[in-house]
């Protein structure tokens, strides 16, 4: 069996070997290594999140789309914890659930933003 040598890799797709291993994490996170951080996102964004940001009301950025949130996703996963957290724009504060924990909000952005940051 002939096998690829990593300098063959690095000559014909230099930035191979640098995307596989971040392409195998997102694999992983998404279909079926088991995370706990996302497992809590999903359920926060079931039960709270979804209710905006499933039909994109009053401006959300919809679940999945790129588009929609390719201007937010620079912005870091602080930042838009801190808008989930405090509230932005038309969305209230811990959209709208007030018993929510920072790490319930923290785990609903990761897992919302992990849909579209692949």
């Amino acid at each position: 069996m002939a096998t690829i040598s990593q300098e063959h890799l690095r000559k014909k797709n230099p930035g191979i070997l640098l995307k596989t291993p971040m392409l195998i994490v997102v694999f992983l996170i998404l279909f079926g290594c088991s995370n706990p951080e996302m497992e809590l996102g999903e359920q926060v964004f079931k039960g709270t999140c979804k209710a905006c940001h499933a039909g994109g009301l009053n401006g959300a950025p919809i679940y999945g789309n790129k588009r929609m949130w390719a201007k937010r996703l620079p912005q870091g996963i602080p930042v838009l914890v801190e808008h989930a957290s405090s509230g932005y724009g038309l969305m209230p504060a811990k959209g709208g659930n007030t018993n929510l924990t920072e790490q319930e909000i923290t785990a609903a952005v990761k897992f919302m933003v992990s849909k579209v940051a692949e």
